[in-house]
């Protein structure tokens, strides 16, 4: 992905937009998660409705496994997984295809939505397959978090600010699954 981005991407997403300050990403990033925590409502509703386990158990899942201390598992699940996935399956991905694609990053279109929804299923159903979350909220909430991570790289330019809600979101995730295990 990295190569195809370097051939055929603009490079129009940085890492980090120096307009920006540090401050200002972690402000963002937390209105960001707080909003995702918001959504979990609108999940819980919605996978009353759709069978979403059933349907994607047909894709059958695995659980990682990292190693048996609580503390590389936190670390790598919490700060190094989000910073990869953030970086190829977001903004790498977003400005190749932008670029492939022709879609423009200077205004939202209907193109760029439709690239947002793709790219968010396609994380949710990595997420499925990787991960093995079968929690139909937890997954809409994992795909909601993949569209505001888009949405969060188109608007400010730099994937900083999506890395960071990608993190406080694995972090909490971390805590609940390794409790206090992690020192």
């Amino acid at each position: 992905m990295i190569l195809a981005d370097h051939a055929f991407g603009r490079r129009e997403i940085r890492l980090i937009n120096k307009k920006i300050s540090w401050p200002t990403a972690f402000f963002i990033a937390g209105i960001s998660y707080v909003i995702l925590i918001l959504s979990s409502y609108f999940t819980q509703a919605l996978s009353s409705v759709i069978p979403l386990t059933q349907i994607l158990s047909l894709l059958g899942a695995s659980t990682p496994v990292f190693s048996s201390s609580s503390s590389i598992n936190f670390m790598v699940f919490a700060i190094l997984i989000p910073i990869v996935e953030t970086l190829i399956i977001f903004a790498l991905t977003i400005d190749l295809f932008a670029s492939v694609f022709n879609i423009s990053l200077k205004k939202f279109s209907f193109k760029l939505g439709i690239l947002f929804v793709v790219l968010s299923i396609a994380f949710l159903l990595f997420h499925v397959n990787a991960k093995g979350i079968n929690n139909e909220p937890a997954l809409l909430l994992v795909g909601i978090m993949a569209f505001i991570s888009c949405f969060l790289i188109f608007i400010y330019k730099e994937s900083r600010i999506a890395i960071l809600l990608h993190i406080f979101a694995n972090v909490i995730a971390s805590i609940s699954l390794f409790g206090s295990a992690v020192t």
